[in-house]
């Protein structure tokens, strides 16, 4: 009888295991640009709306694992902030126009 604790003809002989494959790094969390919503409440209200839908999506996007999205939401709430603070430095131009222009025409 053969010693029990011998490698039988079926048994495959100890290999080592592959090493550990390092993981990719997850993306960081995009900035949410609240700020920018904020100045846009400031500035102008009516592009708020949708600033601030978009710096409140990020976070659940991101959590969720949709990157691109989260990026997105970002770049949104970032670009009405920025439209805002825009339309409203027109609007202070067009007043200001309007004000020389009654100005001229009134003597």
């Amino acid at each position: 009888m053969s010693n029990p604790y011998e490698q039988s003809e079926f048994q495959q002989p100890h290999q080592p295991y592959p090493a550990a494959q390092p993981y990719a790094q997850a993306p960081a969390l995009p900035s949410s640009n609240a700020g920018w919503a904020v100045v846009a409440i400031i500035f102008f209200w009516p592009v708020a709306i949708p600033a601030f839908n978009h710096a409140l999506k990020v976070h659940p996007l991101w959590m969720m694992g949709d990157v691109q999205g989260a990026q997105y939401s970002s770049n949104r709430a970032a670009f009405f902030g920025k439209l805002s603070l825009g339309i409203f430095f027109v609007l202070i131009v067009l007043y200001f126009a309007f004000i020389a222009l009654v100005v001229a025409n009134s003597y």
